[in-house]
């Protein structure tokens, strides 16, 4: 993308007014006539109210005839409700896809999907890109290191990481109640991690539970040090204090989703994923 021809649109160039009854009214003062437009406006923490700004900011800049938009959003929420796993549910990442469609943006850019298969409810390009090709330069591995996933559904994403550090994968088994997605009745781990570096690879840390019991279940079967690479930091809840007491080691999250030093567990190491984004606006 020529440079010169770029406008990047965010938050904080972005002005948004509202009505007296809440409804919110943006406006765009910078110049997009025949400009490749980056609209780079993340949907968290307040997911609902956030998406409809984005949807009715991305039409306000179609109608100053750009030549291009590109929707950057580093967290796509809805994701995993992608599924209908019982009678009664809405398939909501299906309308959130076919709203960010139709929202008048022509591509979107976003960071690894919890489900992957669920870019297919786009009818415009999505480029998806991961945060997991940054994990070598992050961590030090030796002969005794180990990636673990913590759950089947975490699997894939924890192979690119074993394959990228050139160490053995462990996968555990979960199981979560259907009517309570944040929740676990069940963890169990298959192999040896007696002695081992232990880094779990994740893409959503959400109340921390699923990694706080990992954590646990990986040191009372042995393990010397566990480390935790995860790529969005959404931290709902009491996650914070949780992660803080759990048996962890070394944590570390990209900047997908914007967190102060405050709103993390002490140490926490934070990895920024504007290298990732630069070399897809092109």
């Amino acid at each position: 993308m020529d440079q010169d021809n770029r406008v990047v649109l965010s938050s904080e160039n972005i002005e948004l007014t509202r009505f007296a009854d809440g409804e919110v009214r943006p406006y765009i003062s910078a110049n997009v006539t025949k400009k490749h437009v980056v609209l780079n406006y993340p949907l968290y923490p307040d997911i609902s109210n956030a998406l409809i700004q984005f949807l009715l900011i991305a039409d306000a800049i179609k109608r100053g005839n750009p030549k291009r938009i590109t929707g950057v959003i580093p967290y796509l929420p809805y994701v995993r409700q992608s599924r209908i796993h019982r009678n009664g549910e809405s398939l909501s990442f299906e309308v959130i896809a076919h709203l960010l469609s139709e929202s008048g943006i022509d591509r979107m850019i976003t960071l690894d999907v919890h489900n992957e298969s669920a870019l297919s409810f786009f009818s415009i390009p999505v480029v998806q890109i991961s945060a997991i090709s940054m994990i070598a330069s992050q961590i030090q591995v030796d002969k005794e290191t180990i990636v673990v996933s913590p759950d089947q559904g975490s699997s894939k994403r924890a192979k690119v990481a074993a394959d990228e550090l050139h160490v053995p994968l462990v996968v555990m088994e979960k199981e979560r109640p259907l009517e309570k997605g944040d929740e676990i009745t069940r963890l169990e781990m298959n192999g040896d991690v007696v002695g081992k570096t232990a880094i779990i690879v994740d893409d959503i840390i959400s109340t921390g539970t699923t990694i706080a019991k990992a954590a646990k279940l990986l040191k009372d079967n042995g393990c010397k040090k566990v480390i935790v690479f995860a790529v969005h930091a959404v931290f709902a809840g009491n996650a914070k204090s949780l992660l803080e007491q759990a048996k962890i080691d070394q944590l570390i999250v990209t900047d997908t989703i914007a967190k102060t030093i405050d709103e993390l567990p002490k140490g926490t190491q934070i990895v920024s994923i504007a290298p990732l984004l630069q070399n897809v606006l092109h």
